[in-house]
């Protein structure tokens, strides 16, 4: 017999399956079939966390899939490491290190030490890797000792070369050291790229002196992927010192190091450099060359800059004069103005089209120059070219601060779409962004027809909900498109709950699906304390991710005690697997779940592992960057490079507008040196 709450649900779901003839046609209820026989994978895997002997006789082919292995956590170490120890079968040693590489659980290190010297160099290989993914000091002189066996093959050498600058350990930097001037023999594989890449990962322990002297030396070699390597980290270091040797590579046969050296050249800002970047400037034969060099010059010489590019807007060739109207543009400043109007009647549509965007981009500058850069705009709206008249209806409506939108709908959007769709499309997107209510049939049309994504559209289309839009998402949804899902949790048209109930109902048998996670989220999203029994069944999957999800959505929907439960998935997870939980507890948004979740969270981002400890953290920095910053400002300044890594991969995974302030206060206030580069670098990557 149904419960009242069953028949009330099902009451619903029928009013709303009205609306959704083809949605819904073949849903059904959990399955009350008998559970099928498990297979010998499955009855291996489910041995795993209580027999760590269960994979001593597994062949590669009987093992189960690595994802299945992940899904136990660190649960699966014991049997993994009796896998790597006593299984006779090359391929399954080699599986067991890869997977141990990415649950990350230091438990398992004397056993990886022990396999250093296994005899396929495979099966080396993977250890290696595994080693360098969870550092420790212990691994240290191990890896050393591979290192320096003459028997040892070339791409195991590699490998712990890789492994061993991921250690922070002044062993490591004396051994590299050395390793790096080393003189060779022509015939051996040049090693030196992998060296100064580990160096690099170790370079907080080097003194200034020391590490400038190796980057300027690996910038003068005869080897091209070291060069590579050094520009980039000169443009971290930004010394003086490094101009020098980077001056030359302007002219490098590869490309990529060429613009990396300029760009390191403007990063420095020394002025040694102005004179051979104007030397240059006329020779360039490459756009992005133009514009790197053009950008490092304003950097350096405002005045040289603006005197060097008449030369480059009356060049010969149209493609130069393209890309200095674009360079104009991107730099910002009036001084360019009176340029880019003589570029404004260029014989050449793309030149004119290019210095139409350039002043368009000029609205920082102050009134009266942004008068004038309209004024010089206005004659273009009713150019015969086409590409000029929209550029120069952009380029009006961005100076105007969105003030033209109703010649963007007049000029551009009423055209014929079908000679011009593209035209139109961009036109009614602009006009989205401007909140222009004259578009959102076309805009809810182009979200559902997939013409458009969510970035384009979604805070219009939220912005102008009504019960049409909703039931359509609703609807969208429904058939499939977990595009929706964020939407719907926002905007909870009527009707939501029994439809993602009965989603995740249908998605039971499957789930590790993106039907399982979606249906969740909306569940929690909705604060419907009817749906907590079904999430609460779901949380007790034996899958990691149905079981997160809904450990997630049901501590929204009121259950506290499923917050222990999640906090503790933290001790279990593969360290690979972490970044992922972040986004997924993240999505809770309720103030006061929060205020649980990171007072549960607190002792772990204490923790002694720091994959565990700044997880935590992360999630702690997405709800409150101004207090949760400083947990990653001591990460990134540890002696540990690892930890140091980890924080910037965190740090660069957000990109909260509050966490870029944070730091940017935290570079301006910050006295360690090396610190001081990464929150640089990572405020570089951010623009």
């Amino acid at each position: 017999m149904k419960t009242t709450a069953e028949r009330r649900r099902g009451a619903a779901l029928a009013a709303i399956l009205a609306l959704l003839p083809a949605a819904f046609a073949g849903i059904s209820a959990v399955t009350q079939a008998q559970t099928p026989v498990r297979s010998k994978r499955q009855q291996i895997l489910d041995a795993m966390p209580k027999d760590p002997a269960v994979l001593v006789n597994v062949s590669y082919g009987d093992m189960p899939a690595s994802p299945d292995i992940l899904d136990l956590g660190k649960r699966a170490t014991k049997a993994l490491e009796r896998c790597l120890a006593d299984n006779v079968d090359d391929d399954a040693r080699a599986l067991c290190a890869v997977t141990l590489t990415a649950i990350g659980d230091k438990q398992a290190l004397p056993t990886l030490h022990a396999a250093l010297a296994d005899w396929n160099p495979g099966v080396r290989y993977q250890v290696v890797r595994a080693l360098g993914a969870m550092p420790d000091e212990s691994s240290v002189q191990p890896l050393i000792d591979l290192y320096r066996r003459k028997d040892e093959v070339p791409y195991v050498r590699h490998g712990v070369i890789e492994a061993l600058g991921k250690i922070s350990d002044q062993r490591v930097v004396r051994l590299l050291r050395g390793e790096l001037t080393k003189a060779r023999d022509e015939d051996d594989e040049d090693p030196r790229p992998a060296i100064f890449d580990a160096l690099w990962n170790s370079r907080h322990l080097m003194a200034r002196t020391t590490l400038v002297g190796d980057t300027r030396a690996a910038l003068r070699s005869d080897n091209d992927s070291l060069v590579q390597a050094a520009t980039l980290a000169a443009a971290e270091l930004r010394s003086p010192r490094l101009v020098d040797a980077l001056i030359p590579l302007m002219e490098h046969q590869w490309p990529e190091v060429r613009n990396k050296a300029v760009y390191a050249l403007g990063k420095i800002g020394d002025k040694k450099a102005t004179k051979a970047l104007l030397e240059r400037l006329p020779k360039v034969r490459e756009s992005r060359m133009l514009n790197n060099i053009a950008f490092a010059l304003e950097r350096l010489d405002k005045k040289a800059f603006y005197e060097a590019m008449p030369a480059l807007v009356n060049h010969k060739q149209a493609v130069i004069r393209l890309n200095a109207a674009f360079v104009l543009g991107d730099v910002r400043h009036a001084e360019g103005l009176p340029m880019l109007e003589q570029a404004l009647d260029d014989a050449s549509d793309f030149v004119r089209t290019s210095a139409v965007v350039a002043v368009g981009k000029l609205g920082d500058t102050d009134a009266s120059q942004r008068q004038r850069a309209q004024k010089s705009l206005e004659r273009f709206v009713d150019a015969p070219a086409l590409s000029v008249r929209q550029e120069a209806i952009y380029a009006l409506h961005q100076l105007t601060e969105g003030g033209r939108a109703d010649l963007i709908h007049d000029r551009l959007y009423k055209l014929d779409s079908r000679r011009h769709p593209d035209v139109v499309h961009r036109a009614a997107v602009a006009l989205a962004q401007a909140g222009d209510p004259r578009v959102r049939d076309y805009a809810l049309a182009c979200l559902i027809n997939h013409r458009c994504d969510k970035s384009d559209v979604g805070e219009y289309l939220r912005s102008k909900a009504d019960d049409e839009i909703k039931r359509r998402m609703l609807l969208a949804w429904a058939r499939g498109d977990r595009r929706m899902t964020g939407m719907l949790s926002d905007l909870k048209p009527q009707g939501s709950l029994p439809i993602a109930e009965a989603t995740l109902e249908e998605a039971w048998g499957s789930p590790r699906s993106g039907a399982t996670r979606s249906a969740l989220h909306v569940l929690g999203s909705l604060g419907q304390a009817e749906a907590l029994p079904l999430v609460q069944r779901r949380a007790g999957s034996e899958h990691t991710w149905a079981r997160v999800h809904a450990l997630v959505a049901a501590a929204r929907l009121g259950d506290d005690g499923s917050i222990a439960k999640l906090v503790g998935e933290l001790d279990l997870l593969p360290a690979e697997w972490l970044p992922d939980f972040v986004e997924a507890v993240v999505a809770i948004e309720e103030p006061a779940v929060r205020t649980k979740v990171v007072a549960a969270l607190a002792p772990k981002e204490k923790a002694a592992d720091v994959d565990i400890a700044l997880a935590a953290a992360a999630i702690h920095l997405a709800w409150d960057p101004e207090t949760a910053f400083f947990r990653f400002l001591d990460a990134l300044a540890s002696p540990s490079g690892h930890e140091r890594d980890l924080a910037a991969h965190h740090l660069s995974r957000s990109h909260d507008r509050k966490v870029t302030f944070v730091m940017r206060r935290a570079l301006a206030r910050e006295g360690r040196e090396s610190t001081r580069d990464r929150l640089r670098a990572l405020l570089d990557a951010r623009q």
